[in-house]
């Protein structure tokens, strides 16, 4: 009796361990994202996401990794190393399977619980490359973000990306602000296109979806992003589809392109039946953004796309540093969007200050630096300066001050002075534990409360609507990423916030839905170091999303009815024999902004019954 007992309890605790391992390879297996950056805007952001990731997950611009910095410990949410796993000395692995006791830079590597193989894959010679597709009709973008030379403004990677997964049309004229030009070519290099993605899709395991990053108002980020959107909808059915659309300035005088009401509803259209979720990005919003929080009177396009790559890597923060939660994309977006056309999603950040924008920069210069720098005599450690003009506080508004920052190096946790160092050459500056921080008058205590109520203001949001409109408009849903330091943050901190925020009822949400407020805690990347204790990110689904379509319409409505701006549409062979698709379109939008109105009454799920036969059908299907 004693011995089938024994035998029982072996071979349960033999099914338990299988059961276990099952479930950690589960975990562990990555669910492949691949990247499509089409049209200038497209691989603008793009360029700027894949710096952001490179920085976040200790990737050199040659696809090398880094060593880990010698300050993190398991206080930055770092795996303890196990030492039964053994790996090529230079072979990171994916995620945290591997480590070696004889190498101490690949046991440095090895304990980040990262998901590095969501958005890289490694070559044979162990570099890692971005799972990414560089589309655009005109060489000059892709260009630039493949070219040899580095500008300490904007280091590019040569040796990061793929080269054939570069497509750029032959006679390189572009589209000509032209969506139906950029449609056409979309559909003329549709096989040759196609073969790349399904490349791509074949060399992942496990093949989650695509991420299409674009512009709605010109030509080819609209015109061919609307074509490869269709496209994938047809090739891969089963597989999730997520944009990142750049909408146009709503101020037509600051405009260069006068048929944008075109191309953005004609977009809007494949948006709304081919897209599962499309993440906002409203020129007019970031404009405000930069003016107003990092006080840069004139942004640059370059200021305003590292902004968009910092939403944009924080909205994958949970998929990267994967938790018991919203650790694929499904996950992630099920919670948020009700239904299939109720997909729009804002988004909002915060505290976002100029300190946090030069911090980040800086740290991928000297990241692209150090990667060709020699030793200089001071026991290998490279040090380098720089020196950035960061606004004064509200104080001295209108007064600019040089503010000299000593910089992070990226293969050391020493903190340089540049004075101290431009002045004793022979001398080694003295070093801190932690990386230097941005100007004093950006730095303020965060809480979690503190967070999560700004997340949900006006001021940090992402899209130009008026989401304070609590007689009308409101909250669907919303997903709070909270970034801090496991010793920082807690579980019963979260909850507190979320109690006091439902005490206030300062959201208005959906009358016919729960109020649905999601938080995730991520960890932070061990390779960046912030100036805030607590940083947040928040995407939510909001009915004033509605405004932005109506306002789009009235522009399109504008130039439409006095049939303006067409003739270089009637050249392609869509508009060759009627406009019909501009009035398809047109409806297409009208009714996604009144399934948004309709998203604020409280019969908007009540079932309705036709022809009598007892068979209900949702007004939603």
């Amino acid at each position: 009796m004693l011995a089938r007992q024994t035998i029982f309890v072996h071979a349960a605790t033999q099914t338990a361990y299988h059961l276990i391992t099952v479930l950690q390879a589960i975990y562990a297996m990555p669910r492949e994202i691949i990247t499509l950056q089409v049209g200038q805007c497209g691989n603008q952001i793009g360029g700027e996401f894949w710096k952001q990731l490179c920085l976040e997950h200790g990737i050199q611009p040659d696809g090398k990794l880094r060593d880990l910095p010698a300050d993190s410990d398991n206080e930055h949410g770092l795996m303890p190393i196990h030492s039964t796993y053994t790996a090529h000395p230079d072979y990171a692995g994916p995620n945290h399977l591997h480590s070696s006791s004889s190498t101490p830079s690949a046991a440095s590597r090895s304990f980040i619980d990262d998901r590095k193989d969501v958005f890289f894959y490694q070559s044979d010679d162990l570099h890692y490359i971005p799972r990414a597709l560089l589309i655009d009709l005109e060489p000059r973008v892709v260009n630039k973000l493949l070219a040899t030379t580095t500008s300490n403004s904007s280091p590019y990677h040569r040796s990061l990306f793929n080269e054939e997964n570069v497509f750029i049309a032959k006679d390189g004229g572009g589209a000509g602000n032209n969506w139906a030009s950029g449609f056409r070519q979309g559909e003329e290099h549709h096989e040759q296109v196609l073969d790349m993605i399904d490349r791509e899709s074949d060399n992942s395991d496990s093949l989650e979806g695509f991420v299409l990053c674009h512009s709605i108002a010109g030509g080819t980020g609209s015109g061919m992003g609307s074509y490869l959107l269709e496209a994938l909808n047809d090739h891969f059915p089963k597989k999730m589809t997520q944009t990142y659309s750049v909408f146009p300035n709503w101020d037509q005088s600051q405009s260069d392109v006068v048929v944008q009401p075109y191309n953005s509803v004609l977009t809007l259209k494949r948006l709304t039946l081919n897209a599962d979720a499309v993440v906002v990005l409203d020129n007019t919003a970031l404009n405000r953004i930069a003016v107003d929080r990092l006080k840069i009177p004139n942004p640059t396009v370059d200021q305003l796309n590292s902004l968009v790559a910092t939403i944009m890597a924080a909205s994958t923060t949970t998929l990267r540093y994967p938790g018991y939660m919203n650790n694929d994309l499904i996950g992630l977006m099920a919670s948020l969007i009700p239904t299939p056309r109720c997909h729009f999603l804002m988004t909002g950040y915060t505290p976002l200050s100029i300190g946090d924008y030069y911090f980040q920069n800086q740290n991928y210069q000297n990241l692209n630096q150090n990667s060709n720098l020699t030793s200089n005599g001071n026991g290998g450690n490279n040090v380098t300066t720089a020196s950035v003009s960061a606004s004064a506080d509200a104080s001295n508004a209108g007064n600019s001050t040089d503010t000299t920052i000593p910089i992070y190096t990226a293969n050391n946790n020493t903190s340089y002075n540049a004075n101290t160092h431009s002045n004793n050459p022979g001398k080694p500056a003295s070093t801190t534990a932690q990386p230097p921080p941005p100007p004093s008058s950006t730095i303020r205590k965060t809480t979690v409360l503190d967070v999560m109520r700004r997340l949900c203001h006006h001021d940090n949001i992402m899209v130009s609507a008026n989401t304070r409109n609590t007689t009308s408009s409101c909250y669907i849903s919303i997903l709070n990423i909270i970034q801090a330091d496991p010793t920082d943050v807690s579980p019963t901190q979260i909850h507190k916030a979320l109690h006091r925020l439902r005490e206030r009822q300062t959201l208005r949400f959906i009358p016919w839905g729960p109020a649905s407020i999601q938080v995730a805690l991520a960890r932070r990347s061990p390779y960046v170091h912030s100036a805030h204790k607590v940083t947040g990110f928040t995407l939510f689904n909001h009915t004033s999303m509605a405004e932005l379509f109506e306002r789009l319409l009235s522009q399109y409505d504008r130039i439409r009815r006095r049939n303006a701006f067409l003739d270089n549409y009637r050249r392609e062979p869509m508009f060759q024999d009627n406009l019909d698709e501009f009035e398809s379109a047109r409806e297409t939008v009208q009714c996604l902004v009144e399934e948004y109105r309709a998203c604020e009454r409280v019969d908007y799920n009540v079932l309705e019954y036709d022809g009598g036969d007892g068979s209900g059908k949702s007004a939603r299907e």
